[in-house]
């Protein structure tokens, strides 16, 4: 037989050298067709053979190379499919073991729901919530549920701090380090402060402690005047011995006694009452010894129609409450104060709604909102609803203007507001302004002028002298004179009259006669200023005759010196 030709070997390959160090040695790998001709023997009792060789005969013509004999060594080890069949059955047992407790544990909750009387299909419902009143938990017979603490997680370092904290709180052991040394670093340099000696700080004296230390004093001296001091020393020597002596005895006594003591009430020492009280001393006139007694005579050249008047005691507990200062808020914190109020009675209604104490209000429904709000109903029929909303609607508006119109103050008060808006008369001072008026012939000006001073509340008068002078004096409030002004100076027009004159024949003048602006002087401001006082009670048109009666009106209220101003004043535009 010819020998088979055996295949080229291919060149060998460096191997590449790791960098990380020697590969370590691999186990022999297992050939699978040798695996495939071990034998297992079936139910689980072993792989029988083990060891044994698996040498196979090799097909004539076939080189002794493909095919070892068992006599070149080459053995199976066959532990390690061993273990591998040994786990998987592990494996396969625990898994069987879990889903047979799962059909137990699922067999007895279906057993605990039909004994509380639930369908299979059902479970256990949630615990209605009850609350009373004050927000406690009610249980359904109405007794209050107590209030479980809630434990907050932490770290597990937290916790055996706390734990080793409360021990050595139990042995009473104190803090490691706790000295004031522990903490103290003599490397560090600091600079040495010497204390300073504290200043002497206002000494604030009680109002009534002086005058009763000068009636102590009084009291000594007088006593001492009249001997009674001595007599006072003598008594509380007395009575010092007497106690002293009947200290010594009680002594005594407690040494011969052997038993129990009785517990005898104390009993309270009052003073003796004296011949004569210390306020009816001074009223006595003093017996053959010196003394004053009871039985003495009073003295009446001490006793005079004067009354004294004993300084009042002062109550400290009760203290006088300091007024809460006026706070002036701009408008922009009036704003945010009002959005607060409206929040905070908008959230109380919204919690009585929840606790159950309101009801809660019907859907505002509109127009715009309709189709959103009713949904189904309103495609069933959009008439009726459309007819209803519109009529919510205007039920709604009648409402808004009820609650405005009640709000609304009465004609009497909104017109006694209105006034005291006008006269100001909390303010300080008093606004005057004094008004020279070329001519005051036209009527419907003079009208102007007193209606517009009767409706603003201001006070003062309008003296109309034909061919002399004719004045306004008007007071009042800041707004009511700023008004008043810009009546006099801008609104009314004095040149209307004068006007109506001027396009009348202005059709005969030449066009090319330009003359320059006429000074307006009809209505002229004299004098602006604040004064202390009103010079007149009320508002007041008078005509007269000549410059005499005038300053006679003038000089009844005090303003003369308006009519003066009039005369000097000059107009300062009439000098450019």
């Amino acid at each position: 037989m010819e020998a088979i030709e055996e295949p080229p070997k291919e060149p060998a390959t460096k191997k590449r050298r790791s960098r990380w160090g020697q590969e370590p040695e691999q186990p022999p790998a297992i050939d699978p067709n040798a695996l495939a001709l071990v034998g297992v023997p079936l139910g689980g009792y072993g792989i029988a053979g083990a060891g044994v060789s698996l040498a196979l005969p090799a097909p004539p013509g076939t080189p002794a190379s493909l095919y070892p004999s068992a006599a070149s060594g080459y053995n199976m080890d066959l532990s390690a499919a061993a273990q591998a069949a040994r786990e998987a059955l592990d494996k396969a047992k625990r898994a069987a073991m879990f889903q047979r407790q799962i059909q137990e544990q699922m067999a007895k909750l279906k057993t605990q729901g039909l004994a509380a009387g639930f369908l299979p299909g059902e479970g256990p419902k949630a615990r209605k919530l009850i609350l009373d009143e004050f927000g406690r938990e009610l249980d359904e017979e109405g007794n209050v549920v107590p209030m479980r603490p809630q434990v907050v997680s932490t770290l597990k370092v937290n916790i055996n701090r706390e734990k080793e904290a409360r021990m050595k709180k139990i042995l009473g052991l104190k803090k490691e380090g706790s000295s004031e040394t522990a903490w103290f670093d003599p490397t560090l340099k600091t600079p040495m402060r010497v204390e300073r000696a504290k200043r002497k700080t206002f000494r604030f004296i009680e109002e009534g402690s002086l005058v009763r230390k000068e009636q102590r004093l009084v009291k000594k001296i007088q006593e001492r005047a009249l001997g009674m001091d001595k007599e006072k020393e003598r008594e509380k020597k007395g009575k010092k011995e007497d106690e002293k002596r009947k200290e010594d005895h009680e002594e005594d006594a407690n040494k011969a006694e052997i038993g129990v003591r009785k517990i005898e009430p104390k009993v309270l020492r009052r003073e003796p009452i004296p011949d004569v009280e210390w306020w009816d001393m001074p009223f006595l006139r003093e017996d053959m010894s010196g003394q004053k007694r009871q039985y003495t005579e009073v003295n009446v050249e001490k006793i005079t129609p004067y009354v004294e008047h004993p300084i009042s005691i002062k109550i400290t507990t009760e203290k006088d409450v300091p007024d809460a200062a006026m706070m002036h808020l701009t408008p922009k914190e009036r704003k945010k104060l009002r959005r607060l109020k409206r929040q905070e009675r908008t959230q109380e209604i919204r919690d009585k709604i929840k606790m159950g104490i309101l009801q809660p209000p019907p859907p505002k429904v509109k127009m715009s909102n309709l189709m959103r709000v009713l949904g189904d109903e309103a495609i069933a029929d959009p008439s009726t609803v459309e007819r209803k909303v519109r009529q919510q609607v205007e039920q709604r508006r009648k409402e808004h203007e009820q609650r405005n119109e009640a709000r609304k103050l009465p004609a009497e008060e909104r017109k006694a507001k209105k006034k005291q808006k006008w006269m100001a008369e909390t303010e300080p001072t008093t606004q005057v302004l004094v008004f020279k008026i070329r001519d005051l012939t036209n009527k419907r000006h003079l009208f102007k002028i007193d209606m517009n001073a009767q409706q603003f509340h201001l006070s003062g008068c309008c003296i109309t002298c034909t061919g002399v002078a004719n004045i306004v004096i008007v007071e009042g409030g800041p707004r009511a004179t700023k008004r008043y002004k810009k009546l006099m100076i801008r609104r009314i027009k004095w040149s209307e009259d004068q006007t109506k004159d001027e396009d009348d024949g202005g059709d005969s003048d030449d066009e090319d006669n330009v003359t320059a602006p006429k000074l307006q002087d009809h209505c002229v401001l004299i004098w602006e200023g604040v004064v202390k006082q009103r010079s007149f009670k009320n508002w007041k048109v008078t005509h007269a005759r000549s410059e005499v009666e005038a300053r006679k009106t003038l000089a009844d209220r005090g303003s003369e010196h308006y009519w003066d101003m009039l005369a000097r004043h000059r107009d300062p535009r009439m000098d450019v």
